[in-house]
């Protein structure tokens, strides 16, 4: 009893079509295709040439598609390129050049579609080649008495001298009336398909191939199928059309199916359809196959499972049986294409190994495609290669796992954890973070805060930053996103406070001492706005403070000269004009002594009485908050400079002081344009006295000059406490004099 063969044609949903061929209920065949996924594979394109790649010998060309078409140099037309052998693609194709094309693969990944300008277009019994005017038949035709005869047919047939025919396996029992009806239809459409190519502008369609149904009513029908069931009426009326044409003695077997059952899950379809999709595929006496789809080659290995047998090589022999049949079903329901690795369970009988192998390429018989098929070797392993005819079923309606990245594995929760963390510890690394958000899963971010919360707070108190979890629906399994906000730059006032170093010649640079205060410039000493002290002022911002301390000391200066007794200014001129001859260690040295001396010897010849003890009763009433008694002398000792460096000026000529009232000196003159001088040693500077205490001179105009004097005395006389030796020089020379 022959086998029931019965085609199912699913077109319902407008957006998949959906054909499937059954063989006593089992399924054998299956093809699928999405109206968004339209198959290019078969179509005419007029293409313009992108560029010819010398090292490749082929051409990229621009048919009208996403990716540029691919066209070898054996696949160019023979007109062009003779026997497609000989010259160079530089040489048959330029740039810009117009070629007419067809399809021959899909785009698959990155790659683009594969070309041939050897076109063919395929009818119910025969293939016409243009171009190529060589008559041929199937090798599926392998009787000698049939291939004769068709031959004879072939040579009474009106065919052109420019195009070739070939015989196809559905040819089987056809009359010649057959065959020139179906090579009529074919030329009147290449006539149309060279008409539409020459007169459209641009890349773009010529001729498309027939859709999913009638492709494979013309391919795949046989007149051993004994139903086609549509249930999808438009559809059922293409069939017909198709039928009438090319095969009307079969118009019977077409039926319309209209129950209210799916027309697949009547037939017990819908599990198997899915069955294609599993990794693991079941073997009826409880073995299994494991197929995994690679990049480079498709690997398949045969599990014995639950096989029971007399023994290890029974069991063995009946599982690879069973597998070997199974395996050439999944190739073709699958359409895996390209290098194909089989593990067999090992045997050791040279029979059993022969059995499996005739049983792989018996079953192997009824696909389609070109296959080459090796022997099993000594470590149980079947090495085969398959033409490609359509994509796999993977890549029709199946995508990239985004969890898994196509690996089919993810990390567990502890290692997801722990990078994060190592993450997070990387980011707060690089310093000047003020704050770091994480957005993961719900249960990682759970996770992370509930193992992690003590190492988290660590990390925040070390970088100063703040980290905050944030749980994210739209983040998947292991996917991490980080929002970085960076810590607040450093405030102005910081940033100033780090100024240039300065110039040498620079108006700072000329400085004048006054009272032992802080030094500051000629300009600021005389009062003076110009642009320079602005810059300067602008320049050292931090000498503000001192800068106005020292104004306010210079209005006081102004306002005790302008109320002192002619007799006690003409004193303090003396004292300035000598101060202005000074020299360093030299003569200006040596008059100061002397004056000092004379200043003395006065106080003794008045029967001074003060004692030591008087002195420092004289610092303790200084010491009080109560103003102190303001008087001449204590005026000069103010204005008296400290033994800080100063600026070398032009020396006076040196001049013992007239006993009549000296001329006083004008404070303007300090204004004279300073020349560097040699920077001496600088001594301890005297701090100056509390501002509190110089609000209150007009008060008291005139005082005893011997308590400022006293007061006085013991700074002057502090270095000289060390040395007794002048000491006593200094009581001789007023008496001498």
């Amino acid at each position: 009893m022959s086998p029931k063969k019965t085609m199912l044609i699913n077109a319902t949903d407008p957006e998949e079509i959906r054909v499937a061929t059954l063989i006593d209920g089992v399924l054998f065949d299956f093809d699928v295709e999405f109206l968004h996924n339209e198959k290019i594979k078969g179509n005419i394109y007029k293409a313009r040439v992108v560029r010819a790649d010398t090292s490749l010998q082929a051409a990229f060309v621009h048919f009208g598609g996403q990716k540029n078409g691919f066209l070898p140099m054996g696949e160019l037309p023979r007109d062009l390129s003779g026997d497609g052998r000989r010259g160079r693609i530089q040489d048959v194709l330029s740039r810009d050049q117009e070629i007419l094309v067809q399809a021959v693969r899909e785009e698959l990944g990155s790659k683009g579609a594969m070309m041939t300008g050897q076109v063919s277009m395929a009818g119910r019994y025969l293939v016409i080649t243009p171009g190529n005017p060589v008559n041929g038949i199937s090798r599926k035709i392998e009787s000698t008495e049939e291939r004769r005869h068709f031959k004879q047919l072939i040579d009474t047939l009106e065919i052109p001298e420019d195009i070739g025919v070939i015989v196809r396996t559905a040819s089987l029992g056809v009359t010649r009336e057959d065959f020139q009806r179906d090579l009529d239809y074919l030329l009147d459409s290449y006539k149309e398909v060279l008409a539409r190519y020459k007169h459209r502008q641009g890349p773009g369609l010529v001729w498309q191939e027939d859709d999913v149904v009638t492709r494979t009513l013309r391919d795949t029908f046989s007149s051993d199928v004994e139903e086609v069931q549509i249930d999808d009426l438009d559809t059922f009326h293409a069939a017909q059309s198709f039928f009438k044409r090319t095969m009307p003695q079969y118009l019977d077997v077409l039926k319309h199916y209209t129950g209210k059952k799916p027309l697949f899950s009547r037939h017990q379809l819908e599990e198997q359809i899915d069955r294609i999709y599993g990794r693991k595929v079941p073997l009826p006496s409880g073995g299994a196959l494991v197929l995994d789809q690679t990049e480079a080659l498709v690997a398949i290995d045969v599990n014995s499972g639950k096989t029971s047998g007399d023994g290890v090589e029974d069991m063995a022999s009946k599982t690879n049986l069973e597998a070997a049949e199974e395996v050439a079903r999944q190739l073709r329901l699958r359409d895996l294409a390209g290098l194909i690795a089989i593990d067999f369970i090992d045997m050791k009988r040279e029979s059993h190994i022969r059995a499996v192998q005739d049983r792989l390429v018996e079953c192997l018989k009824a696909d389609k495609a070109r296959m080459e098929v090796g022997k099993i070797n000594r470590f149980g392993v079947l090495v085969m290669t398959r033409q490609r005819i359509r994509p796999s079923l993977q890549h029709v309606n199946h995508e990239t796992c985004p969890t898994c990245t196509g690996t089919g594995k993810v990390k567990t929760m502890e290692a997801l954890v722990l990078s994060v963390m190592r993450r997070v510890h990387g980011i707060l690394a690089k310093g000047g973070i003020g704050e770091i958000r994480i957005k993961l899963a719900p249960s990682i971010a759970a996770a992370v805060l509930n193992q992690k919360r003590r190492e988290l707070i660590v990390m925040e108190e070390q970088s100063e930053a703040r980290i905050l979890i944030q749980a994210d629906w739209s983040m998947s399994y292991g996917e991490m996103a980080a929002e970085i906000e960076r810590a607040e730059e450093a405030p102005v006032e910081k940033v100033a406070a780090s100024k240039p170093p300065r110039e040498k010649g620079s108006p700072e640079d000329a400085t004048v001492v006054l009272g032992g205060d802080s030094p500051i410039s000629f300009e600021k000493a005389l009062g003076e706005n110009t642009k320079d002290a602005k810059k300067e002022a602008f320049k050292y911002d931090r000498r503000d403070v001192q800068r106005a301390a020292l104004d306010e000391r210079e209005r006081l200066r102004a306002l005790f000269e302008s109320a002192k007794p002619e007799d006690e200014e003409s004193e303090e001129g003396g004292e300035e004009s000598a101060d202005s001859t000074d020299e360093p260690k030299g003569e200006g040295a040596k008059r100061k002594r002397r004056r000092r001396r004379r200043k003395g010897g006065a106080d003794r010849a008045e029967g001074s009485t003060q004692t030591p003890g008087a002195d420092a009763s004289d610092l303790q009433d200084d010491s009080q908050p109560e103003p102190p008694t303001f008087s001449a002398d204590m005026v000069a000792s103010l204005l008296t400079p400290s033994p800080r460096p100063r600026i070398g000026a032009a020396p006076a000529p040196a001049a013992e002081p007239a006993p009549g009232k000296p001329r006083r000196t004008p404070r303007a003159k300090v204004a004279v344009t300073p020349e560097p001088a040699p920077v001496a040693e600088p001594e301890p500077v005297v701090a100056p006295a509390p501002e509190p205490a110089l609000e209150k001179p007009l008060k008291k105009k005139a005082a005893p000059k011997a308590k400022p004097a006293a007061a006085k005395k013991p700074k002057a006389e502090a270095p000289i406490e060390d040395a007794p030796k002048p000491k006593a020089t200094r009581v001789k020379k007023p008496k001498a004099e």
